[in-house]
């Protein structure tokens, strides 16, 4: 090897601790560089790094410090290959830049470890730094991916010791708690490191169990705690275990069961169940013993044998046992179906498929009708590693654990969901600040409205919300409330209907909840000249119409004459000369003024337009009318086809001259498509019927979903 790397790897090995920080790590790396420069160094050089300065020497020559960072900002990497350090900043500013590049993730990882010197006491500090680096900013954005907590657990294990690689499983656990296989490799990890320490070991089992126990597929967890106990001798633990375990539906219960079984006809009673137990089964069945000995007249024996005792008590067991079994294995085949269909119960960024959410919505679905709390809330929280990136199923679970009354869970929910959920979804974080709200946390409830605003300017309910919640805050000081719509206003890159619907909303809490008229007055006037929205010039009326004053109609009117002048479509600017008439004539001071701007309101392109409105309508009829009247010929012309007399194989008048009878199915089979066309959906089935129009509100006065204003 090359003295340098020699000098190199010796400086770095002999700085590594057991548990090095950023600061020693970044110590070492000076002192390697120090060992790698100096042999590069001339004598003169030599001696002024060790402190002899020549004094014919008239310069100092410096040591150029390596760059402790790639050009995009990542740690550097432990490595002299300009490739991967290539890579390695590529990469790096991708995930920067896109956070949610899984596959850019992966890649860094892979070149992670691809580190020189590798993971080890003797390796370089710097590797197993870069190392926490991205995987914590990894983990921090996808804390679902459990074998990269399990990867991570042993790298630290490698490089720093056992302690280590337990914090790095302990923070895996909490951020995904339901995972079966962290759990296992968990537990499997202390037991091979930490032999002696049993409580400690049994308790993690314990904590385990509470956690993956009740999952359908668990039987690697329970087959590894079994395996703890036996080893450990404690029998009677085991047993009772197991006791547990058959009652929980899975998908391999009927081996437990058995495994049940063998022990309670092996194993001495004592070990199988508490003393209590035994001493109610020996009552119970010492009372039936004195019992039968009463019905005898002559009695051969007067007791039992303690054989004949503990095989009645291990029947007994049994016969509970079986019970047990049969219920479970009622239970299990219930849930069966559902679990067949989850193809994919981990967490993965690629969308799922449709089967597969219809499948998790009719599980859920399943158990919410069987009332089990705890199953219920166990299921949920397996759908949400699969569905994590599915807001529905946060807002579901939202909506079930609200029914419980329980305000922390509730907020526990809806962080979880924040984390997941694209941001250009707002709904979970509202429900969060809500929740926030609700539990008195009011500066986390700010800094939500705050951040989703962030993400979203300009949306509309975020800034109602926000403002709604400042205004319960601070019911007598609304100044925050109306720095929310202040904010709002005048935004880049939002577009002329959200726009007025800032003004517009900001207008109405000015003139209905600070009791500002004249600050409302001024925020809708912003709008003038601008705005062409039938919810903008709606409120405007009703705003102006609402205050009193000498100048009222003049107010009034102007607001109808903006809205007549504005680029409305013209159906609704006749909406609006209507209501603008009927203004004039309640509330008007003159006849002049109101037959005038009848006139010039009631102008000749009105009646033109209602006259085309009415032939477009008279039109659709008579069209409607002769198509119904070709059916109905095509439906006389198929039943005259079909008559006796005009067929020569008509079957003759019966015996007492009558003429046949002609079937009535005649006339319905002959024009199939003239009784089905109105009705039938796809693949033949009746389609749902609609009394109402389809494109106007006609029936109940509500505009049409294709009005662009309504």
């Amino acid at each position: 090897m090359d003295p340098t790397v020699e000098a190199t790897t010796a400086a770095l090995a002999s700085t590594s601790t057991s548990s090095p920080s950023s600061h020693d790590a970044v110590a070492a790396f000076e002192t390697s560089t120090t060992a790698l420069v100096e042999p590069m160094l001339t004598d003169d050089a030599q001696d002024n790094a060790n402190g002899k300065v020549d004094d014919q020497s008239t310069a100092d020559i410096p040591i150029a410090e390596p760059p402790t960072t790639t050009p995009s900002g990542a740690p550097m990497p432990t490595t002299a290959d300009p490739t991967l350090i290539e890579a390695w900043d590529r990469y790096w500013a991708i995930v920067q830049a896109t956070p949610t590049d899984f596959d850019a993730w992966e890649e860094l990882l892979r070149l992670v470890d691809r580190q020189d010197g590798g993971f080890g006491p003797e390796a370089p500090p710097a590797n197993i730094s870069n190392v926490r680096v991205i995987y914590d900013a990894f983990l921090g954005r996808f804390p679902l991916c459990f074998g990269y907590w399990k990867k991570y657990s042993d790298l630290v294990f490698l490089s720093i010791g056992v302690d280590s690689a337990i914090e790095v499983f302990e923070r895996g656990v909490k951020s995904i708690p339901n995972s079966v296989d962290l759990w296992v490799q968990y537990c499997s990890f202390v037991m091979e490191q930490k032999p002696n320490d049993r409580a400690a070991t049994e308790q993690l089992f314990e904590r385990g169990s509470k956690c993956v126990g009740m999952d359908f597929m668990p039987h690697v967890f329970w087959d590894k705690y079994i395996e703890f106990l036996e080893e450990k001798s404690e029998t009677t633990k085991a047993v009772q275990l197991l006791e547990h375990i058959i009652k929980i539906p899975m998908h391999q219960y009927a081996r437990y069961f058995e495994k049940y079984s063998q022990l309670v006809a092996s194993r001495p009673l004592n070990e199988l169940i508490p003393e209590e137990r035994l001493a109610a089964y020996k009552n119970q069945l010492g009372a039936g013993q004195e019992s039968k000995e009463g019905e005898e007249d002559a009695p051969q024996e007067t007791s039992q044998t303690e054989e004949q005792l503990e095989a009645q008590i291990r029947q007994l067991i049994m016969e509970s046992a079986t019970q047990v079994y049969t219920n479970t294995a009622m239970e299990t085949n219930k849930r069966w179906p559902f679990e067949a269909e989850i193809k994919r119960p981990y967490f993965h960024v690629k969308p799922m498929d449709m089967p597969q959410l219809s499948n998790w919505r009719r599980y859920l679905d399943f158990e919410e009708t069987e009332g089990d709390v705890q199953r219920i809330r166990i299921l949920y929280e397996r759908c949400l590693v699969t569905c994590a990136l599915y807001e529905e199923f946060w807002l579901r679970y939202g909506t079930w654990t609200r029914s419980q009354n329980n305000v922390d869970q509730l907020q526990d929910v809806y962080s979880r969901a924040v984390h997941f959920v694209p941001s250009t979804n707002p709904s979970t974080r509202l429900l969060l600040a809500l929740v926030e709200e609700e539990r008195g946390e009011f500066e986390d409830a700010r800094q939500h409205y705050k951040t989703m605003l962030g993400f979203l300017p300009g949306h509309i309910e975020t800034i109602v919300r926000f403002a709604s919640f400042e205004r319960r805050v601070s019911p007598k000081d609304l100044e925050s409330a109306e720095l929310v719509y202040a904010s709002q206003l005048g935004l880049e890159n939002v577009d002329e209907l959200t726009q007025t619907a800032i003004v517009t909303l900001y207008a109405k809490f000015l003139w209905q909840i600070k009791k500002d008229a004249e600050g409302a007055r001024a925020i809708f006037k912003t709008g003038e000249g601008k705005f062409a929205s039938k919810f903008y010039f709606s409120n405007y009326v009703k705003f102006e119409k609402d205050q009193d004053g000498d100048d009222y109609e003049e107010r009034v009117s102007n607001v109808y004459e903006q809205a007549r002048l504005s680029s409305l479509p013209e159906s609704v600017k006749n909406d609006y000369n209507q209501s603008y008439l009927d203004f004039v004539m309640e509330f008007g001071s003159s006849a002049a003024r109101y037959n005038n701007l009848e006139t010039e309101l009631k102008a000749p392109s009105v009646y033109v337009a209602e006259s085309r409105k009415r032939a477009a309508t008279e039109q659709a009829e008579e069209e409607r009318a002769k198509k119904q009247a070709k059916q109905d010929e095509a439906a006389d012309q198929g039943a005259e086809s079909t008559s006796p007399s005009t067929d020569s194989h008509a079957p003759a008048a019966d015996h007492n001259g009558n003429a046949p009878a002609v079937s009535n199915t005649a006339s319905i089979s002959a024009t199939p498509a003239a009784h089905w066309g109105a009705h039938s959906g796809a693949y033949g089935y009746p389609a749902a019927a609609y009394p109402y129009a389809a494109q106007t509100g006609a029936s109940w006065g509500y505009p049409s979903a294709a009005d662009p204003n309504a």
